[in-house]
């Protein structure tokens, strides 16, 4: 007996020294073109190479031009021979800035990430940043499928535990079948709990998710506890040594099926090796945690001898146990935070700091295993109270251990270090314009200048100085994140800023990808504590000559924009007050005579900020109305048409609704 923990740790030990990188949740690692990117003329196709394969049935992937609207040509699809990339193709559009967003499902572990990218076509080079590709987001975990995990986690452990405790510490002595059937029935209740958490998150259609794979593999789960179900039953009806080998199997089957669809099936090279470790894992967690509720089950109404002997039956078990969810559980940690070098990564990353809160119950956990052993288990039978102390000290374990199975079910919705270093560089995100603002406390006050201040390529400066006296904050970083109201699909892009001198901080970036008025968040690091001073940013369109002609006696202001080779645009907004209203534009030739147009697009800005794309309608060749409810505030209104012989024109103007 003393030989099977030396055989385990050597079996660890070979696992840990052959742990390659695991992946988990589908980052990009690389696009074609790159973010950042300036083109003379525009793709035929864009491309997206991730950190694992993509669910491309239930994935999405839009191309936005700067009014929002999307230009891709058909659906994002595999490409040939590469189940890492997808591919876009692109109809015929001209100059500008592009937008790339994506929400793909990960076909390994079905988690769900988002996150865009842009590049420009024929736009000035002008501080453009180095091509990098931008940065990803995950969900943040859900409370739903956390839940979920842990009922599935428990019933799985008990169920293990039943078969395995019954037949090494009690003598193939079946538990209460009542007890079984519940815990089956935990297991059931936790993978329709993910089921939902995950239909949701993904987004699709029932018949959609059921056919994506991530459906499938809930399906395989669900095969696995049907089985097992069929094994609680022949427990139920015949209970015995046959039947306790059969549950204790069919527990361990519906284990490895959880397994393959987890971060381990993410492994770029050896994900047989990943899956195998998870599921050592998986069944030695089970029997340690799940035999601690039995053990306290299974000496209720022993006495003696035959009590003492099954407590220090599990109680080797439970060594066992230990070492290999110890030896399995640094392998899983060293492939998805990584090895040798970036151990930083626990204290970076929320991955690395959940997995440190696991790391330090698990280690008050085998403290009181520990004291179970060398104290409580000698006295059982051969002192007064000997049990009575054990069963102290397992409850106490059985508390523990279910805090264990809480936290896991987060630690599995959250991105491996090592992923995150697989994908490729975050975005320098998001003018001359100038936000200014405060943190809540009024401690810090920031400067941020963005030039040029309209979509494109921008530099950013952030003066950042205190509140009061106004002298520079020796900052030890400064990061911007973007958000455009009414997009979630743009994500929440950061750009990090690098340090020019004291309270000087910069960085050039693409982020600034579309016309709106933009929520910038500014985090500022201090050595001892970090504040976030929001601000508000409005992209600045080129300038452009423009007389307006106020109207009187109820008539609306008119707007007169000069164009490209003598053309000009009228515009109006009709009556111009909150509620609905008409919006008109009519291109005109040098000499004074209507301009026919071949086609058009317009877009409103409204105070809240979010672009929205009005609909068309032509009253003449060159006459363009749209229906718009308008509120209180100012608007901003841009129109960009063109004619048979592809003569481009581009216009705005903005009126302030009483």
């Amino acid at each position: 007996m003393r030989r099977i923990p030396v055989v385990a740790l050597l079996v660890g030990i070979l696992l840990v020294l052959a742990a390659p990188p695991a992946g988990a949740h589908a980052l990009v690692r690389r696009s074609d073109p790159p973010d950042g990117a300036l083109l003379d003329q525009a793709p035929r196709r864009v491309t997206i190479t991730f950190t694992e394969a993509p669910d491309s049935s239930v994935s999405v992937v839009h191309v936005l031009d700067s009014s929002g609207r999307d230009v891709a040509a058909g659906k994002a699809v595999p490409q040939p021979g590469n189940p890492l990339t997808l591919v876009i193709p692109m109809g015929k559009v001209g100059q500008g800035v592009y937008t790339v967003t994506w929400r793909v499902v990960s076909r390994a572990d079905g988690h769900v990430t988002a996150g865009s990218f842009s590049f420009g076509v024929g736009v000035s080079p002008a501080g453009a940043p180095t091509p990098v590709v931008a940065g990803s987001s995950s969900p943040s975990p859900s409370p739903l499928a956390a839940a979920g995990r842990w009922a599935l986690y428990a019933g799985l452990a008990l169920m293990l535990a039943a078969g395995v405790v019954g037949l090494v510490a009690f003598g193939g002595k079946a538990p209460p079948g009542r007890f079984v059937v519940v815990s089956w029935a935990l297991a059931v209740a936790g993978l329709v709990i993910m089921a939902v958490a995950e239909r949701n998150a993904v987004g699709a259609s029932l018949a959609r998710f059921v056919h994506s794979a991530a459906g499938r593999a809930l399906i395989r789960q669900g095969i696995g506890l049907a089985v097992a179900g069929l094994a609680v039953l022949f427990l139920a009806l015949r209970p015995g040594r046959t039947s306790l080998w059969a549950l204790a199997g069919a527990a361990a089957g519906a284990m490895l099926l959880h397994a393959e669809a987890g971060h381990a099936a993410a492994s770029p090279r050896y994900s047989w090796l990943d899956i195998g470790a998870q599921w050592m894992h998986l069944v030695a967690v089970g029997i340690w945690v799940g035999g601690l509720v039995w053990l306290l089950v299974g000496t209720r109404g022993r006495e003696g001898t035959e009590r003492a002997v099954a407590v220090r039956r599990f109680s080797t078990l439970a060594g066992i146990a230990l070492i290999a969810v110890a030896v399995t559980g640094l392998q899983r940690a060293i492939s998805e935070v990584g090895w040798p070098t970036d151990w930083r990564r626990l204290v970076d990353t929320g991955f690395g700091l959940t997995l440190l809160i696991k790391t330090a119950v698990f280690v008050a956990l085998a403290a009181l295993g520990a004291r179970n052993r060398y104290v409580n288990v000698p006295r059982v039978g051969s002192a007064p109270g000997g049990i009575s102390a054990l069963r102290r000290t397992v409850g106490a374990e059985v508390l523990l251990a279910a805090g264990i199975l809480a936290i896991t079910g987060v630690l599995t919705q959250l991105t491996p270090p090592a992923t995150l270093a697989a994908a490729a560089p975050r975005a320098r995100p998001p003018a001359n314009v100038v936000a200014t603002g405060s943190d809540f406390a009024t401690s810090v006050r920031v400067r941020l200048t963005v030039t040029p201040g309209s979509p494109g390529p921008n530099h950013f400066e952030a003066r950042v100085s205190d509140y009061d006296t106004g002298a520079p904050v020796p900052a030890t970083g400064v990061q911007l994140s973007f958000a455009l109201p009414g997009r979630p699909d743009l994500g929440t892009p950061t750009l990090d800023l690098s340090k020019e001198s004291t309270g000087m901080w910069a960085a050039h970036g693409t982020v600034l990808s579309m016309d709106g008025r933009w929520d910038v968040s500014v985090l500022v690091q201090e050595s001892s504590n970090a504040v976030t001073v929001p601000l508000t940013l409005e992209t600045r369109l080129p300038a452009e000559r423009i007389r307006t002609i106020p109207g009187s006696n109820g008539q609306p202001t008119i707007y007169e924009i000069d164009l490209l080779g003598g053309a000009s645009l009228q515009s109006y907004v009709d009556p111009g007050t909150a509620g609905r209203n008409t919006v008109h534009f009519t291109f005109f030739q040098g000499g004074g005579s209507e301009q026919p147009i071949a086609a058009a697009m317009a877009t409103a800005l409204p105070p809240t900020g979010a672009m929205t794309e009005l609909h068309l309608i032509r009253f003449d060749a060159g006459h363009f109305g749209a229906n718009v409810t308008l509120s209180p505030g100012a608007w901003r209104f841009e129109i960009h048409a063109s004619t048979q012989n592809q003569t481009m024109y581009s216009a705005y103007f903005t009126e302030r609704i009483p």
